[in-house]
């Protein structure tokens, strides 16, 4: 299991529009229908990281490469045992890769304001008693989500009802200003590589 993380907080739109070339019509208007531009930035970069990656890994070239959805919606890559998740918050993109097993990716900024009613939502009963601050919460919350996105069942099943601890290869990794929740094998040994944004740019042809 690969986790990449890629910070987005110091990007502007106009630095990366010009990339939006290189994805499909379908991807451009998913990119561009966000709402604001942070948002666009996010919903840009992940596409050319989760693009550029799959390339890299599988040496089909990224304007070739074709996915299929299971029956949540995950999206897989057609004929092939590579298998990807990808999550962005404010500020920053999560990509996990991993040959042959089932993987999920959560991303949290640690300074994200949490009401209590998202704790309600999101926490068990026994979770809430056992949670001392939002850091704490969010290391629970992402740990969830990455599960559930393994199991590629996403929002269907109820938060409250998964435990991190009972939660094989689940954990929860402390980046900085941002807590990454991962789920695979291997996923408690595994570091997370920060990605510079010149780097994945570099990839592609950006318009005039």
């Amino acid at each position: 299991m690969e986790i990449l993380l890629l910070k987005t907080d110091l990007v502007s739109w106009n630095d990366v529009e010009g990339f939006l070339r290189n994805l499909d019509s379908a991807r451009r208007k998913s990119v561009l229908k966000k709402s604001n531009d942070s948002d666009k930035v996010n919903s840009l970069l992940s596409k050319l990281l989760l693009l550029s990656e799959i390339e890299k890994r599988t040496a089909v070239p990224y304007k070739k490469i074709s996915f299929v959805t299971g029956a949540h919606g995950k999206p897989y890559l057609k004929n092939s045992d590579l298998f990807f998740s990808i999550s962005h918050t404010e500020g920053a993109v999560a990509a996990a890769f991993s040959e042959g097993e089932e993987v999920g990716i959560d991303v949290e900024r640690k300074s994200r304001r949490v009401s209590k009613g998202i704790y309600s939502r999101v926490l068990s009963e026994e979770e809430q008693k056992s949670v001392k601050n939002s850091e704490d919460f969010l290391k629970m919350w992402v740990q969830k989500e990455a599960f559930l996105k393994r199991l590629g069942i996403g929002i269907t099943r109820d938060l409250r009802t998964i435990s991190p601890e009972k939660s094989p290869d689940t954990a929860a990794i402390d980046c900085g200003e941002f807590i990454v929740g991962a789920s695979g094998k291997g996923a408690e040994e595994t570091s997370v590589l920060e990605m510079p944004l010149s780097e994945l740019l570099d990839r592609f042809e950006r318009a005039v």
